[in-house]
């Protein structure tokens, strides 16, 4: 069996949905909060409420599992938690008692970026979660994904549908390597069924764009609207006082600097070259696939 920690987020659903297509036993384990769990699901998916900040909870979801999939994030939660306490603390205690019930491989995802110094919390929480599934005596796979392509996309095209503008935060000049999320769900099926991929880390993206490629792309696609830019002094108020009151805007605002640094591009021909089968889901194939109300 293989659970999939996250399994309602966007990545997990994805995840899950490809794995029970496949004919594999699929667990998940959430706390169904940002994303409810379905009440009745006729898919064959063993779904596991439960919190990674609970010590039983993470025992009781590796029962009887033999890969993890760590695919849960506290970045994008308003409430309820956070990089510390999700993508760190919750990662070290899930692997923990993995390594305890005899799992034999761990997928963890991660971000290109990730470093004991980088400049978010958010990539060294990141780095922290890595380093302990490295050292855990389980076989691991680090899977290290660029920007998502449909999470960016959803902000920028919510605002184009309610409000006929596009934001973009900073320059908008800076590459950035995004990754979709069918691109991201292949590599972890790969990584999943290959045991080549056991014991390395792999960076993964689709391609690379800038933001006011992004918000070109969704303008002509709309055919309406207009960019709104957020100067970099915006930002960089908006991360210095947001943060007593709603550490999730400061967030926000921390990540939109770091990406207009340029630090959120990578070079994605090495990896892609190692595995040419996986086909690469772009902005086109993306956007053609979005609910027409998002993109406006």
């Amino acid at each position: 069996m293989i659970l999939v920690a996250g399994g309602t987020g966007r990545l997990g659903r994805r995840l899950v949905a490809d794995l029970a297509d496949a004919g594999e036993a699929v667990r998940t384990f959430s706390r169904g909060i940002s994303q409810p769990i379905p009440e009745e699901a006729h898919d064959g998916v063993e779904r596991v409420r439960g919190d990674l900040a609970s010590g039983t909870d993470c025992e009781r979801a590796v029962d009887g599992v033999r890969k993890v999939v760590f695919a849960a994030s506290g970045f994008g939660l308003a409430r309820g938690g956070d990089p510390r306490s999700v993508d760190r603390d919750g990662a070290l205690r899930l692997t923990a008692a993995a390594a305890q019930a005899g799992v034999e491989h761990i997928v963890m995802m991660s971000m290109v970026g990730a470093a004991p110094d980088a400049p978010l919390e958010f990539l060294r929480m990141k780095h922290a979660a890595e380093e302990a599934v490295k050292t855990s005596g389980v076989a691991w796979t680090v899977i290290r994904l660029g920007a998502s392509l449909e999470q960016q996309l959803d902000v920028l095209g919510g605002a184009l549908a309610s409000k006929g503008i596009v934001p973009v935060f900073g320059s908008g000049r800076a590459d950035v390597t995004f990754t979709s999320t069918a691109d991201a769900a292949g590599i972890v099926r790969r990584a999943l069924a290959d045991p080549a991929l056991r014991n390395r880390s792999i960076e993964w993206g689709s391609e690379t764009h800038t933001f006011n490629g992004l918000a070109a792309a969704l303008v002509a696609r709309a055919g309406r609207g207009h960019v709104r830019r957020i100067p970099i002094a915006a930002l960089r108020a908006m991360g210095a006082v947001a943060r007593p009151f709603s550490p999730f805007m400061a967030r926000m605002a921390e990540a939109a600097l770091w990406m207009d640094s340029g630090g959120a591009a990578f070079d994605v021909g090495p990896t892609r070259a190692e595995f040419p089968d996986l086909p690469i889901t772009g902005l086109a194939e993306v956007l053609r696939a979005m609910d027409p109300q998002t993109a406006g």
